[in-house]
């Protein structure tokens, strides 16, 4: 018998480094408790594949101040003791205290932009923060059901040598992410294009990389003058695998593709109900036009 919905997936990352700033905020829910949050960004510099990479990660953790049995939140009392860690923004990088995660995850996280396009990617939260002690570190260890797998392009459409994969997250109560993987490497490329196939289950483990990226490009349009080079700053999200099963989960183990299908089609619902929601917020919103004093139209 294969895996339900309802089992939720292997969905753990580590994270460890200097904590680079803090956003905190505090309010109530809608049933009046008082909540606390803090979004804040980890500074992580680790080596993998032979390259240093420092990236700088962005994580946010929320708690209420009581549990559903009315007890007091950890989690709230962790946040508050948050306040007294130093960041790099503040002291300075030789004084930002190092931090680590406990219980963080990763999940889903879409948007409707102001032109109304739907933006896919993911954030990271985490229930507790605690001062760490060991070396920097952004890893993630999950089980995913792959959904695609093809070859990454760049804009005019040439390799770029590296494999993406589209995998389904399974997250608590049969709700259903679908998060996107990139493999790097001929070595690792290979292999899993030999011994992963779609529509299986395997566990995949790697690093987490948020970095920004220089792009030049040349802004002259024209066939005469001088070549004005332009650079610009892309930012770049993506989550490496480094490590991952031999083979897919036998199937007593693998989550049943017609289960994931249904979980597939109820998160496209709600995607389309999101940009339905926002378009009608969006004309709400709009300002009346206002009259042109162009004398020529």
């Amino acid at each position: 018998m294969s895996k339900t919905i309802m089992d939720q997936a292997t969905n753990k990352i580590n994270i460890v480094g200097k904590l680079l700033d803090t956003t905190f905020r505090e309010g109530k829910t809608s049933t009046g408790q008082n909540y606390e949050s803090c979004n804040f960004t980890v500074r992580v510099t680790q080596t993998y594949g032979g390259r240093e990479e420092t990236s700088e990660i962005p994580v946010s953790i929320f708690a209420t101040q009581y549990t559903s049995q009315n007890k007091p939140h950890p989690g709230y009392k962790n946040i508050q003791e948050m306040k007294k860690m130093k960041t790099v923004q503040d002291y300075g990088e030789a004084e930002a205290t190092v931090v680590r995660m406990t219980n963080a995850n990763i999940r889903e996280n879409n948007f409707v932009s102001r032109s109304g396009q739907l933006i896919n990617g993911w954030q990271i939260n985490t229930s507790f923060l605690n001062e760490g002690k060991v070396s920097d570190i952004a890893s993630f260890n999950m089980d995913i059901f792959i959904m695609d797998m093809h070859e990454e392009v760049d804009r005019e459409g040439e390799p770029t040598g590296r494999l993406v994969i589209k995998g389904a997250v399974v997250q608590y109560g049969g709700r259903l992410d679908v998060i996107e993987f990139i493999v790097e490497g001929n070595d690792a490329v290979n292999y899993i294009s030999r011994n992963w196939e779609e529509n299986k289950t395997v566990n995949v483990g790697g690093r987490i990389r948020v970095t920004s990226q220089e792009e030049k490009r040349s802004a002259s349009e024209s066939s005469w003058g001088e070549e004005l080079p332009e650079t610009s700053t892309r930012m770049v999200r993506e989550l490496i695998i480094t490590r991952g099963s031999d083979e897919p989960f036998d199937d007593d183990f693998a989550y049943d593709a017609a289960e994931i299908k249904k979980a597939f089609n109820e998160r496209k619902a709600r995607l389309e109900q999101m940009q339905i929601d926002a378009k009608n917020s969006t004309k709400k919103s709009a300002p009346a036009a206002s009259k042109s004093n162009y004398s020529w139209e």
